[in-house]
């Protein structure tokens, strides 16, 4: 697996000299480390700091999916500088041991967490090192408590066979279970004319875009929330850049190994012409990072929390380890281009800045509030308390 990281950064990653970054050396390090080893979470985990000294949003290393799976019943998210609870499942032990959406977690597993490392927190203990338990620091109105949160552990079918058809059928169930239970796409009139768009993500189909087209050329004013926005596909992207600014406007410009390309709008669809104000935060990333800048640049205002700051373009690359019948399945993201605005700045590892910085509090978080929301629909004179807001951005 060493080798095949080494071999994919080397054939694939956009930038050969790597920042810099002695490659052999690195590698040659973590295969010292790894003959000395002593669990398989030790072993993961030092494939993947390969790939996280590039300090690269999406170079990762995608370990083989263990015999059990892990679920710690809860969820955080960053909020300005703190990280909050925003999920506890009812039934988790997370929930009898006390722990509240809206809570600040202040450490994980001895790791305190800040909004530089948590991704890569939540990235060892989910895939490189899950833990059948967890000790948890949080705080709630000034008083911090540790507690010790047990996990849900589930056993896997000892083996997947994609050559058989009952498990590949099963492969694309579960598949489609997992997309199911992600929020959709939305669009709801707040008053006459001022309408409200979420999406969720770059992936939709290219019917489901116009669908979305058709409605926004009856808007005057449009809320556009990327907030929880992970990004996606670059083609997406610019079908959607094209509903908002006119023919012949630079959205991106991709630059790899090759020649730099500016991706330009090219539909003659006629592009909205009236206010665009846009939602964000610290989960909006790529694609949506990109849109949200493109907007701003052209006097959008944007609202809410810095975004991700992850925003490059990459490709996965599949692999199998072993002999005979029995091989480990495991994969990696390579970048393959640096993704930069038109006019040459980047928001890799920098963000979105708001022109205004809206935050929800950990109290509106755990009654499911959304002040941001109604704060937007304010400003274009729509009346909606931070309930009904929350009810509109979270169905």
């Amino acid at each position: 697996m060493l080798d095949q990281i080494r071999e994919d950064l080397v054939e694939h990653y956009y930038d050969p000299a790597f920042h810099g970054l002695d490659l052999d050396g690195v590698v040659d390090r973590a295969r010292q480390r790894i003959n000395a080893a002593g669990s398989l979470g030790e072993i993961f985990g030092l494939l993947a700091g390969v790939c996280l000294d590039l300090h690269d949003s999406h170079t990762v290393f995608l370990p083989p999916r263990r015999a059990q799976d892990v679920d710690y019943g809860w969820t955080w998210r960053y909020v300005g500088d703190r990280a909050l609870v925003d999920y506890v499942d009812a039934d988790a032990d997370a929930r009898r041991q006390g722990l509240r959406v809206g809570d600040t977690v202040l450490e994980v597993a001895g790791y305190p967490l800040t909004r530089a490392n948590h991704g890569t927190v939540r990235y060892l203990l989910t895939a490189l090192r899950p833990q059948p338990q967890l000790a948890v620091t949080v705080e709630r109105a000034g008083t911090a408590r540790t507690l010790t949160i047990a996990a849900r552990i589930t056993k896997r079918r000892a083996r997947l066979d994609l050559d058989n058809q009952l498990d590949r059928h099963v492969a694309e169930m579960q598949e489609e279970m997992a997309y199911a239970a992600r929020p959709k796409p939305k669009q709801e009139w707040l008053a006459d004319g001022v309408l409200y768009w979420r999406l969720t993500d770059f992936f939709d189909d290219a019917p489901t875009i116009r669908k979305h087209g058709d409605q926004l050329r009856k808007a005057r004013r449009v809320i556009l929330d990327l907030r929880d926005n992970p990004g996606g596909s670059v083609g997406v992207l610019m079908r959607i850049a094209s509903l908002l600014v006119p023919k012949g406007v630079p959205v991106v410009r991709i630059a790899g190994r090759g020649a730099p390309e500016t991706l330009i709008v090219e539909s003659d669809v006629d592009a909205f012409t009236g206010t665009v104000l846009v939602l964000v935060d610290a989960r909006s990333g790529s694609s949506a990072e990109i849109l949200a800048r493109l907007l701003q640049q052209r006097g959008a205002q944007v609202t809410g929390d810095r975004t991700m700051g992850a925003v490059t373009g990459a490709i996965l690359l599949k692999h199998a380890a072993g002999d005979g019948d029995i091989k480990v399945l495991y994969g990696m993201l390579v970048t393959v281009s640096d993704v930069q605005m038109p006019d040459g700045s980047r928001l890799e590892g920098a963000g979105v800045q708001p022109d205004t910085f809206s935050l929800p509090s950990p109290d509106d978080l755990e009654h499911g509030l959304d002040p941001v929301l109604a704060q937007a629909a304010a400003s274009f004179g729509v009346t909606l308390d931070a309930a009904r807001a929350g009810r509109i951005s979270r169905q």
